[in-house]
């Protein structure tokens, strides 16, 4: 039914009045005329008397359909929905709004903290000032820094090289006489990540302008934005020391470690006597691979008399080595404390020595044992009948590599180092005893304690080639620095026209 309002009504008879005299008048003029014209006129004239009063009637009954099925609540209900679905709208887009203009905020930031340490610290071309800064992580004693020392000095004559690490063990290094630069870790300084980053980016930038390396060399498992930055704006070559035998899972959530060419120029992967490993680094890089890398070689290690004396021990005394390491290896007192009541059960007459972490809080050992602070140790590793040692890499490549019968205590908490994995496959060789828990422990001891077993473990130690991946890795960098050189090539020549005429 068709519903009209008051002021609507008068129009519509008219309209229906004008129309009814249209039909009436088109009609007559078809019926009533034999003009061709007259009667089209008339054709036209019935076709737009039905056409108009059907638009108006359509048009009239869908707005009364609108009004009755759109009044009362249900406009109320479309209303409030169409506010809440614009309330919505405008939420999202301002909190992407602000996500954005947050995450500019801190480009700007980071910008502006590079341009100002740019700024207040430009640029000093010239001549290097050394050859090689070795650049450490902190890790859990001093695994990088060894590895770093043992690869500097297998450099040629002459080459000079300093380190820069966020291990609070640098003043072992130091005493050496290395040259040290020593920065707190995130976790030791105690700050946000973010302010740590500025603060290290910035003191990068100071360290590199002031020694201006040929090369760069990192040792560590994660390698620090700041220090790829700088490298690439200053032109400085970057190679990456990565040590094998990560953890599967580790390995596999490794964006860097895949896609080295992104933060590093090469990759240099030392040897592990647990067995070979191929590391895929992404493309752009082709990984050199080096064999074992240890600090203490052979004919670095002394008599046991003259170990014994310069360890204060009494030669006349049988010894065994805890060689445990430091934070890392759960907690080295209670470990030490367990050992040494395995010890005094099954071999009362041997003395058990600690070498004390550089990371523990005390001096002492404590638990009675001795304690020694040298670094490195393994050159008076004769003074001991055997050692029994974490299955860290450093640890366990000397052990093999310098003829020391070792029981390895892999870490299993270690988050990227597979020590579990070194320490079974280096006892499924022979070149080892592994030892993972208390039975395990007193199984190792009974085998240890017999002399028959440490000889036999001796005889395959020995007939091992001493590892070469030091001098490897030094020849690496060497051609590195060779090739970083190129700028000494530059020349002036003065001469005088005339002497050519």
């Amino acid at each position: 039914m068709l519903v009209l309002g008051p002021s609507r009504r008068p129009i519509f008879t008219l309209l229906l009045a004008a129309c009814a005299l249209m039909l009436i008048l088109g009609i007559a003029l078809v019926l009533f005329t034999r003009s061709g014209l007259t009667q089209a006129l008339g054709v036209a004239l019935v076709t737009g008397a039905w056409f108009f009063p059907a638009l108006t009637a359509v048009r009239y009954r869908t707005k009364a359909q609108f009004r009755k099925t759109a009044s009362g609540d249900e406009v109320r209900l479309a209303q409030k929905a169409t506010i809440r679905s614009v309330d919505k709208t405008r939420q999202t887009i301002t909190t992407g709004q602000n996500r954005q203009e947050r995450t500019l905020a801190r480009i700007e930031e980071h910008v502006r903290g590079l341009t100002a340490t740019i700024q207040s610290h430009s640029f000093q071309v010239g001549e290097p000032g050394i050859d090689v800064l070795f650049v450490t992580s902190n890790g859990a004693g001093l695994g990088h820094i060894s590895r770093s020392l043992a690869i500097a000095r297998q450099l040629p004559a002459g080459r000079n090289f300093e380190i820069l690490t966020l291990s609070s063990a640098f003043r072992r290094a130091a005493a050496l006489g290395v040259t040290v630069h020593y920065f707190p870790s995130s976790g030791a300084s105690g700050v946000s990540s973010r302010e740590w980053n500025q603060h290290f980016r910035a003191h990068v930038f100071r360290l590199l302008e002031k020694t201006r390396p040929r090369v760069v060399v990192f040792d560590g498992t994660w390698v620090y934005t700041a220090l790829t930055e700088v490298c690439r704006m200053r032109g400085i070559p970057l190679i990456w020391i990565q040590r094998g035998m990560w953890k599967q899972e580790v390995d596999a959530t490794s964006g860097q470690r895949h896609f080295a060419a992104k933060v590093v120029d090469q990759v240099i992967v030392p040897g592990d006597f647990a067995g070979e490993e191929t590391v895929d680094v992404g493309p752009g890089i082709t990984p050199q691979h080096v064999e074992p890398i240890i600090l203490t070689a052979r004919d670095d290690m002394v008599g046991r008399n003259e170990a014994c004396r310069r360890l204060d021990l009494d030669p006349a005394q049988r010894y065994v080595l805890l060689n445990l390491g430091g934070g890392g290896v759960s907690d080295p007192s209670s470990l030490a404390s367990t050992i040494h009541q395995l010890l005094e059960e099954a071999a009362p007459d041997l003395i058990p020595v600690q070498v004390v972490s550089p990371l523990a809080a005390s001096e002492s050992p404590g638990n009675g044992l001795i304690g020694v602070h040298s670094y490195p140790v393994m050159p008076y590793a004769q003074a001991f009948e055997f050692m029994i040692s974490a299955a860290g890499y450093n640890s366990a490549q000397e052990a093999v590599a310098l003829g020391i019968p070792s029981i390895l205590i892999p870490n299993i908490g270690a988050r990227t180092d597979d020590q579990l994995r070194r320490a079974e496959m280096l006892d499924s060789r022979g070149f080892c005893l592994a030892a993972t828990d208390i039975p395990g422990m007193k199984d190792a001891l009974e085998k240890m304690l017999n002399p028959e077993q440490r000889a036999s473990m001796r005889r395959r130690l020995e007939v091992l080639e001493e590892p070469r991946g030091a001098h490897e890795a030094a020849d690496l960098l060497e051609d590195m620095i060779l090739q970083s050189a190129w700028t000494a090539q530059a020349a002036t020549v003065e001469g005088d026209i005339n002497d050519g005429l």
